[in-house]
C-alpha cells in the first residue's frame, strides 16, 4: 500500500470504528471481534492475491516457501535449489497463520462469549462487525486486483506480510492485554492495548521497510552491534555489506519467472556427425 492506502485504511479499521463504539456507547468487545475478523479476511484476501499473481506472472517466487525467501544468507544458488511446486508460497503463508488464527480466535471468542471479559456483546454487534470488516476489506481487495498482475514479487510479499504482523498483534494483545485489565479494571484496559500493538506494529513496519532500504548501518546501531559483538565497526559493515548482496541476489532471483529459472544452461553447439565443437586455440 502507498502511504494514502494506508491513511486511509487505517482511517476505516482503527479510528471509525473506535469512534462508532464511543458513540453509541457500544462494548469495547465489538472491536476485539472487528480485529479477529479483520485478520480472518486478510488471510483470505491474501491467499487470493498469491493464486492471481502467480498465475499471472509466473515469478519463481511463488515456488519458494516464505521462510527461504526470508532468509538472504541462502543466497541465490541455495535458494534456487531450494524451488519447490506452485504452491510452495501459498503453502508456507496460508499454514502457521492459520493455525494462529484460529487459537486466537477461540481466546477472543471465549473472553467476548464466554467471560464477557471486555463487556457484553449482542449477536446483531457481532454481525455488524463482521459485515464492517468483509466490506473494507474487500474495497481494498477491489483495488489491488486493478494492477495486481503488473506488481512485482516484492509488492505482493509486503501486501500479504502484513498479515502475519496482524496475528502477531494479536497474540501480543491478548498476553498483554489482560494484565492491563486487571490492573485498570477496565475493558478499556484490553482494548486499548490492542489498539496500541497495532500503531506500534503499523510504525515498526514503516521503520523496518526504510531500514532495509540504507546503503550503511546507523552509527548508533553500529557501535552497539560492535560493542557486544566484539567485532570492528569495519567488520560489521563488511557482513552487513555481504548480507545485502547476497539478498540483493535473492530479490533478483524471485522476480524472474520460473521457466527462466529452471531453464537448463544451453549446451555446447554440436558439429554435423553429432560430436561436440571445440574451440580453436
Amino acid at each position: 500500500m502507498g502511504f494514502l492506502a494506508l491513511l486511509l485504511y487505517a482511517l476505516l479499521m482503527n479510528v471509525l470504528p473506535l469512534a462508532e463504539v464511543i458513540v453509541n456507547g457500544r462494548s469495547p468487545a465489538v472491536l476485539l471481534l472487528l480485529y479477529w475478523f479483520e485478520t480472518v479476511l486478510l488471510l483470505i484476501t491474501g491467499a487470493i492475491r498469491i493464486i492471481v499473481h502467480r498465475k499471472a506472472t509466473q515469478k519463481a517466487g511463488h515456488y519458494l516457501a516464505v521462510g527461504t525467501i526470508a532468509d538472504h544468507k541462502l543466497g541465490a544458488q541455495a535458494t534456487k535449489r531450494a524451488l519447490a511446486g506452485e504452491n510452495a508460497y501459498l503453502s508456507s503463508f496460508v499454514g502457521i497463520t492459520v493455525i494462529f488464527t484460529i487459537v486466537h480466535g477461540v481466546f477472543v471468542l471465549l473472553l467476548v462469549f464466554l467471560f464477557r471479559v471486555a463487556g457484553p456483546v449482542t449477536w446483531n454487534d457481532a454481525r455488524l462487525a463482521l459485515v464492517y470488516a468483509i466490506c473494507v476489506q474487500s474495497l481494498f481487495l477491489m483495488w489491488d486486483l486493478r494492477t495486481l498482475r503488473s506488481w512485482s514479487f516484492a509488492e505482493l510479499g509486503r501486501s500479504v506480510g502484513t498479515v502475519s504482523l496482524r496475528v502477531l498483534v494479536t497474540q501480543l494483545g491478548i498476553i498483554f492485554g489482560l494484565p492491563v485489565l486487571g490492573l485498570t479494571g477496565s475493558p478499556w484496559g484490553l482494548v486499548g492495548t490492542f489498539i496500541a500493538f497495532r500503531a506500534f506494529s503499523d510504525a515498526g513496519l514503516e521503520w523496518m521497510t526504510a531500514f532495509t532500504k540504507r546503503r550503511d548501518l546507523p552509527p548508533g546501531l553500529a557501535r552497539v552491534l560492535s560493542r557486544t559483538s566484539k567485532q570492528s565497526p569495519e567488520t560489521l559493515e563488511a557482513e552487513f555489506d555481504a548480507l545485502k548482496e547476497r539478498g540483493t541476489e535473492v530479490d533478483q532471483l524471485v522476480e524472474m519467472r520460473i521457466d527462466e529459472v529452471r531453464r537448463p544452461p544451453s549446451s555446447p553447439p554440436t558439429g554435423s556427425d553429432g560430436s561436440k565443437r571445440r574451440k580453436r586455440r
